[in-house]
């Protein structure tokens, strides 16, 4: 059965790996990358993007008027937010992560369940809780706590911990983990985010 899916977070090195893999999925009828700014994308005609300002006060609204236009196409849409800074998450301020992190996602999911998505992935990190000390860990809690609130039928949070293949993993880090030993790699989650409809 074909299916549609909406995606912020697609033009990061976890969330490229995604609409790469949606994009090799035959049964997948589109993939729409809601992006800040206009990116060149592949030739398959499938991938779209939309450009839309998160930090405008209609940004909510917006997608909810994007996600209502994929489903009105009559197949499956599912909705995924890799979103994220990763290592430059240490540069940021902790306004500025929350504002990315919980008021650009939090807009993102409400805006995907106001326009009729009940199928929702989330891009995490290994231990996140609201309860942390570290910021980057509490940060990240808040958001699954805000992406959970939401109310989505089925919720798929990916957790992961070292991403090897990422521009931001050290290479010692790759020596040091390798993939049979918690290490996950950068394709492989991707494939795995883009296999949340089954």
């Amino acid at each position: 059965m074909a299916f549609r899916v909406l995606i912020i977070g697609g033009t990061g090195q976890v969330g490229a790996a995604v609409v790469r893999a949606l994009a090799a999925e035959p049964s997948c009828a589109e993939v729409v990358m809601v992006n800040r700014r206009a990116i060149a994308l592949t030739a398959d005609p499938r991938v779209r993007q939309v450009v839309l300002d998160t930090a405008a006060a209609e940004f909510l609204s917006e997608v909810t008027k994007l996600a209502q236009s994929l489903i009105a196409q009559g197949d499956p849409v599912f909705a995924a937010c890799c979103v994220g800074v990763g290592q430059g998450s240490l540069k940021w301020s902790e306004g500025e992560l929350k504002a990315l992190e919980i008021g650009v996602v939090g807009g993102f999911a409400r805006g995907c369940r106001a326009g009729g998505i009940t199928r929702f992935a989330l891009l995490s990190a290994v231990g996140s809780t609201s309860k942390s000390r570290l910021r980057y860990v509490r940060i990240m809690g808040l958001k699954e706590e805000t992406v959970q609130a939401v109310g989505f039928q089925r919720l798929a949070i990916f957790r992961p911990g070292i991403i090897a293949g990422n521009v931001h993993t050290r290479e010692l880090c790759r020596l040091a983990w390798p993939p049979d030993s918690g290490t996950v790699w950068r394709d492989r989650a991707g494939r795995y985010r883009a296999r949340l409809r089954r």
